[in-house]
């Protein structure tokens, strides 16, 4: 998916492609395991995963948390260093390849001033991520991990193809163990 089909598939008034992107976007293949933003790095991108999975973790004391997994689709950042610029609390991995399109910061912000698609795209880029991170916050507080487990399968159904068990069992926020339960006791 590209940041134009993005355009037109997800923000009304847009469908029939009516419009000219008022900034660059450049195309990146990213091999797995590549650190995209390291912690304590100011974000000057914001980026459209077309295809892999993306990591967005954070640290507690030497405990890597996972925050999120982004998937195709969808748009990621460090997103608190994006807008307030400064260094970032997250880092930002590529979790197998991935192909991402990249939009500058800076020509992101001047196009924001003064077209409408991009603005636009800017507004919903913020619900999006807004919304997925109250989405998770609200699920850990009312969903057992089986159930978050099941959740991250409807989104992603390949996910526990292509992640490491560890990895997900740190996203749900259980010990790999208790995943290894899970899993089983899904099996009929």
């Amino acid at each position: 998916m590209t940041v134009e089909s993005f355009i037109q598939q997800n923000i009304a008034g847009y469908e029939a492609g009516n419009f000219t992107l008022p900034f660059n976007v450049d195309q990146q293949t990213i091999p797995a395991h590549t650190i995209i933003t390291d912690y304590n790095k100011i974000e000057d991108k914001i980026m459209l995963l077309q295809e892999g999975v993306v990591q967005v973790s954070t640290l507690k004391g030497e405990e890597e948390k996972i925050l999120e997994f982004v998937f195709a689709g969808e748009f990621f950042a460090a997103y608190t260093s994006f807008v307030l610029q400064q260094p970032s609390d997250v880092q930002v991995v590529a979790l197998t390849s991935c192909t991402i399109s990249v939009i500058q910061r800076e020509n992101f912000i001047r196009a924001n001033a003064t077209a409408l698609v991009s603005a636009h795209l800017n507004l919903h880029i913020a619900n999006q991520l807004f919304l997925s991170r109250a989405r998770r916050e609200k699920d850990f507080l009312t969903l057992s991990a089986e159930e978050r487990y099941n959740v991250l399968l409807e989104k992603d159904p390949e996910v526990v193809k292509r992640l490491p068990g560890n990895k997900i069992a740190r996203y749900l926020g259980i010990q790999a163990e208790s995943l290894s339960r899970i899993r089983k006791a899904l099996i009929p």
